[in-house]
């Protein structure tokens, strides 16, 4: 069996595999943690994500895993409070008050209720934002601009567990309240002045899942519907509404304790109203075949992909991963894959919330995103990853600023994308005391060229190198203290780096209840996140408490 393991993987390995699957069909899935509130304003950087750690078989390490991160769109605050290195029963709920320059505000309060043992009920409210002036880094205008932008997050999730499947209902609402980003005068565009921009959404949704592994068949469901309504907008349509009914679901059969067969399902329906995007519908699928024993890893498969409509037809990418682990902790991989991403309005909206679609957005294909790497734990508390591949990505979107109606507005382009990427990822802890993490990446994008425009302008928003420094530790009993350093280095030479340095600090006076400190941008840097600016030095302090 062994001989024909290896020689399935030497006829996957010119492939050249993904680190990491980067897929589109969406499964739920619970972590529960300590508690790490945030505020707004941290970096939206488009990078590769980080490589899963490898499972060690036959050898444990006691180091922590937290790594920080930036990512254009997904939209991440600024921390308030780094995680606390340290073990214990967790609490189960927590109050958070935080307050800042530019006026850098931060509350939250959040319930676990476990009411019985197989019934669990989850809540979190939280209000955060700042109204600051901003200088301009580009596009200057006489003074600054007073930056205003407040959100409201609320979060409901019950969990039960039935003797053969799981029941998960749940839903969110968002509400975000801002100003709009102008270059001068507003004095043209009636509408502007009298309203703030106004984005608004949520989704409700229900999850079944088999938990008895005895069931001949293991099987997991979940639908639900999402919604998201843009008011105000710098182009004065009326209201602009997303409305969309999300299912994703997986079939597997174990065949033995080592292989199953299975299968991914995927549906999306859009609708949409006052808007140039149109309905569709997109199917995605993905069969496969897996194998796994103590030290082989192979999955078999591909993504067979629908999408309805003008334009849209059958799209294919593989789904290909091969990892062999030698010397208890040691593994190298490869894997291949791909796979559609919609470019929906909650979607696009974690990049700018100044943005707006004149033409319909086309979903983004990835053909091939395919890694080769390394990674290891050579001993207890240390770990690394070495890794390097190529994507290719059909109807890529590329953010752009531009003038409308003496505002500023991020539209977009879309072209086909070839990216090679190499990077690597560095951790050390020793136990409860400290941790530090190292993570560096390097991308070389090449599109096709759109005609009028210069590919640094297209390239605005991407970015060609970042570094990822993260520490923290135990100072003394109640006492923890974090320090970072973010830097992204753009495609475009005309928009300013990415240079975050921070530092922080929680100490625990009472029983659980703590006061903090975090400062942002300690080098006083000016930077813009697609023609956003960003606040210089900035901090925040406040307390919390767990109950």
């Amino acid at each position: 069996m062994k001989k024909s393991v290896i020689l399935v993987l030497i006829g996957l390995l010119p492939m050249a595999v993904q680190a990491q699957k980067d897929s589109t069909l969406n499964r739920t899935v619970i972590v529960e943690n300590e508690y790490n509130p945030t505020v707004m304003d941290a970096s939206k950087i488009n990078v590769l994500p980080k490589i899963a750690e490898p499972t060690v078989a036959k050898k444990a390490a006691d180091y922590a895993t937290t790594l920080r991160t930036i990512s254009l769109w997904d939209y991440e605050p600024m921390n308030a409070i780094e995680k606390r290195i340290q073990s214990g029963n967790p609490t189960r709920g927590y109050f958070r008050a935080g307050y800042g320059n530019y006026g850098n505000i931060d509350l939250g309060v959040g319930y676990l209720w476990d009411p019985t043992t197989i019934d669990r009920l989850k809540v979190d409210l939280s209000f955060s934002g700042m109204n600051g002036d901003l200088h301009k880094v580009r596009n200057e205008r006489d003074g600054d601009w007073g930056s205003r932008h407040y959100t409201t997050d609320m979060a409901l999730n019950y969990n039960h567990l039935f003797n053969s499947v799981s029941l998960d209902l749940g839903g969110s609402f968002t509400n975000q309240v801002f100003n709009y980003l102008g270059l001068g005068s507003e004095a043209n565009v009636p509408w502007i002045g009298k309203y703030h921009q106004h984005h608004t959404f949520g989704d409700v949704f229900a999850k079944v899942a088999s938990r008895d592994r005895d069931l001949p068949i293991q099987f997991m469901f979940q639908t639900g519907f999402q919604f998201f309504t843009q008011k105000y907008a710098t182009v004065n349509t009326g209201d602009t509404n997303e409305k969309k009914i999300h299912t994703v679901a997986g079939i597997w059969k174990p065949l033995s304790e080592e292989q199953t067969i299975g299968i991914d399902l995927g549906m999306d329906n859009m609708f949409y109203s006052n808007s140039v995007m149109h309905d569709y519908t997109s199917l995605l699928t993905n069969p496969y075949y897996a194998y796994r024993d103590d030290s082989w890893r192979i999955r078999v498969g591909a993504h067979v992909d629908w999408l309805s409509g003008d334009g849209g037809g059958v799209d294919f990418a593989p789904d290909l991963k091969a990892e062999y682990l030698f010397s208890d902790s040691y593994i190298f991989y490869v894997k291949a894959d791909g796979g559609r991403k919609l470019n929906e309005y909650r979607y696009v909206n974690r990049g700018s919330r100044y943005w707006t679609m004149p033409v319909w957005l086309n979903p983004t294909y990835t053909q091939l995103d395919a890694t080769i790497g390394f990674r290891a734990s050579p001993m207890n508390g240390l770990w690394f990853n070495i890794y390097g591949g190529y994507r290719i990505i059909k109807n890529e979107s590329f953010g752009r600023l531009e003038p409308l109606y003496e505002m500023l507005v991020v539209t977009f382009l879309q072209d086909k994308a070839k990216v090679p990427y190499f990077g690597g990822d560095l951790k050390y802890g020793y136990k409860d005391l400290f941790e530090v993490s190292l993570s560096t990446a390097y991308f070389s994008w090449s599109i096709n060229g759109i005609e009028g425009y210069d590919d640094q302008h297209v390239l605005l928003g991407k970015v060609k190198y970042q570094l990822d420094l993260a520490a923290k530790a135990k100072v003394f009993e109640g006492l923890y203290a974090d320090a970072g350093f973010n830097y992204a280095k753009r495609c475009a030479d005309f928009i300013t780096d990415v240079n975050d340095l921070h530092v922080g600090a929680e100490y625990e006076f009472l029983k659980n209840i703590s006061a903090y400190a975090q400062i942002h941008n300690i080098l006083n840097k000016e930077y813009e996140m697609i023609g956003y600016p960003q606040q210089q030095f900035n901090f925040i302090a406040g307390f919390k408490a767990r109950f």
